[in-house]
């Protein structure tokens, strides 16, 4: 049976069931895991930590119970991330920008996600993983010079000049050098201090790759309908990311 859900009764289910102890929430400094079920819906586990200024890091992983269709409304607020697809598929309509887009293992996007409807469809018992990076312009920019940022996409640049915002979705494929920067961020080997510089490493190694390919290639803001996926380069156990180093320090999860 297909459920459909708005994020807003989405976000009411969340904490019914924080409430009930379905889903334990634990904070520690700049670090917050989530992990649990959320009521008949969903499993989940989410691992945050902010590594500096404008710039956060999130290890999500879910797996629904029952087919799902997921509308979200996006308005009067905005959202730049970028997005590594680990394992899964979902498919995602954004209204007014993208006809249905599959986002799936091997694939990454570039979002600026603001005043947008989204429907996502998500499949019973396919287990999604991802790490995304959700970078917030004004703060993780404020230190580069004007000829600096003449280098970053518009869909970037663009929150930092004053005009309007702008819708943007770009997809592209995981390079094996992104593998590499990804699988270092699921073996991170450190805690505490060094951790968070590790982190804060990679993520940075994966926004100038990304960078590279903008530089080097004449990018449309518009999806990819290609499907070809790329092989990692090393396997990862992304069923039990929460048995990495990847954890609170004053509680194995």
């Amino acid at each position: 049976m297909t459920k459909i859900f708005t994020d807003t009764e989405w976000e009411e289910l969340w904490v019914e069931s924080e409430q009930n102890g379905a889903i334990s929430s634990q904070s520690k400094g700049v670090e917050t895991i989530h992990q649990g079920k959320i009521l008949n819906i969903s499993n989940i586990y989410e691992y945050w930590i902010k590594l500096r200024n404008g710039l956060s890091i999130c290890i999500n992983e879910r797996e629904f119970i029952d087919d799902l269709v997921w509308v979200k409304y996006s308005l009067d607020e905005f959202q730049f991330g970028l997005s590594f697809f680990l394992s899964g598929k979902v498919r995602i309509e954004r209204h007014g920008l993208t006809n249905e887009t599959d986002e799936s293992v091997g694939r990454y996007y570039l979002e600026c996600n603001c005043d947008i409807k989204e429907t996502e469809w998500w499949k019973a018992g396919e287990k999604f993983s991802r790490i995304y990076l959700k970078i917030e312009p004004q703060e993780f920019f404020q230190s580069f010079s004007e000829e600096e940022l003449e280098q970053i996409p518009i869909s970037l640049r663009q929150a930092l000049i004053g005009d309007k915002l702008q819708p943007y979705y770009h997809q592209g494929e995981i390079t094996q050098q992104m593998w590499m920067v990804l699988c270092n961020i699921l073996q991170c080997p450190y805690q505490g201090l060094m951790k968070r510089m590790y982190l804060e490493s990679k993520s940075m190694e994966l926004i100038t790759l990304h960078f590279q390919q903008f530089q080097e290639q004449d990018i449309p803001t518009v999806n990819h309908s290609s499907q070809q996926l790329v092989e990692p380069l090393m396997k990862v156990n992304l069923s039990q990311p929460r048995g990495l180093s990847l954890k609170l320090e004053s509680k194995q999860i």
